[in-house]
């Protein structure tokens, strides 16, 4: 017995450290496929030039010149996105605050493309402030490095004029003056659903929420997050109660606030399932109403299978003060639908169709 022990020792042994090795493998196949660039540095300042005044955010990148594009997205006409190629944020703040004269804050966000979207919330249009990117190269003396830098001016010269502002769409122009609560699906130590390829529910449900404030916000509404970065509301390891309670609390706070707007991902055991449904407590008209609309726009807009507006007793729903929806956006749990939630530009479209459908709700009343 004690031969046929040693036997089955040694085997274990060298299966363990087989095992190792793919784990090693594996690991360098995954550092091979990380980005080739990496933020190393952030620095903002305020300038005077030819009488105008102007911001200059600087970002170190670490790996040298990168490809980049820009745009400013229709519905969010106050924020500059620089789209960073095969980049990643590395040790750099996710949000950073500016100073408030010309631009309120700076959000790093990266997608599953390796790809960083470097978005600069302006206090006017872009279409109202010229700006210019270009790279820089290092300096010993100011100990900075290679970087890339952004600078954008208080105001545009009638010379700089090429396009016409963009503008929010009619449709929206009724969401002005109303107070919405948005609450992003779990956060923190909850980190909800996980994709097949690591995606987590908690970082897809607060980008797209982000997004539905900012439009929300530019189209005059007044928005309450029960929260806007990745922690848990009520606090870390709290109960389910606890948590769930805290974001009811987080609405339910004001008497102002006028519907809750609860947005996560679904997930199911076989990664077939598909499509988007949203939720309403029973007894709530209104809630059906505007669980209706969203999910109406959602399908029209993304294209993803409907599954349905439909009943449910989920806790934010049912003790919310005021109407109430949970959106499943998309099941995470599914191959091509966790790629899209972890798409930024799907995140923003599911975005707009969310806040298309409280607009038509709004409509109803």
């Amino acid at each position: 017995m004690s031969f046929f022990r040693n036997r089955l020792w040694k085997v274990l042994v060298v299966l363990a450290a087989f095992a190792g090795l793919l784990g090693l493998a594996g690991n360098a196949g995954r550092a091979e496929a990380a980005a080739s660039h990496e933020l190393n540095y952030f620095k903002y300042e305020t300038f005077t030039h030819e009488g105008r005044n102007w911001l200059r955010l600087e970002l170190g990148i670490k790996g040298g010149s990168t490809e980049y594009s820009t745009n400013v997205r229709e519905l969010t006409p106050k924020q500059l996105h620089v789209i960073l190629s095969d980049t990643a944020r590395g040790k750099v703040k996710s949000d950073i605050s500016l100073d408030r004269k010309i631009a309120k804050y700076l959000t790093l966000r990266e997608n599953g493309d390796n790809a960083l979207d470097v978005m600069v919330s302006l206090n006017k249009p872009v279409a109202d402030q010229a700006y210019k990117i270009y790279f820089a190269e290092p300096e010993r003396h100011g100990k900075k490095p290679y970087r890339m830098v952004i600078e954008i001016a208080e105001n545009k010269l009638d010379s700089e004029y090429e396009a016409e502002k963009p503008k929010t769409p009619d449709s929206f122009e009724n969401l002005s003056g109303h107070r919405i609560v948005l609450d992003p699906g779990h956060g923190g130590s909850d980190s909800g659903a996980r994709g097949h390829n690591g995606l987590m529910e908690k970082t897809a449900t607060l980008a797209i929420s982000k997004n539905v404030a900012d439009i929300l916000r530019s189209s005059g509404a007044i928005v309450t997050m029960t929260r806007e970065s990745d922690v848990d509301v009520y606090g870390p390891m709290a109960s389910d109660h606890d948590e769930l309670q805290a974001r009811v609390d987080v609405g339910n706070a004001s008497a102002g606030n006028e519907i809750f707007v609860s947005i996560h991902c679904d997930a199911f055991t076989s990664p077939s399932a598909h499509g988007t449904s949203t939720f309403y407590y029973q007894s709530s008209y209104r809630g059906k109403l505007l669980a209706e609309a969203i999910h109406q726009a959602i399908v029209e807009e993304t294209g993803l299978a409907s599954r349905g507006a439909k009943t449910a007793r989920f806790y934010v729903i049912k003790n919310s003060a005021m109407p109430a929806t949970l959106i499943e956006t998309a099941f995470i749990s599914n191959y091509q639908e966790e790629a899209l939630l972890g798409d930024p530009d799907f995140q923003y479209k599911i975005a707009v169709a969310i806040c298309r459908g409280i607009s038509r709700y709004f409509n109803m009343r």
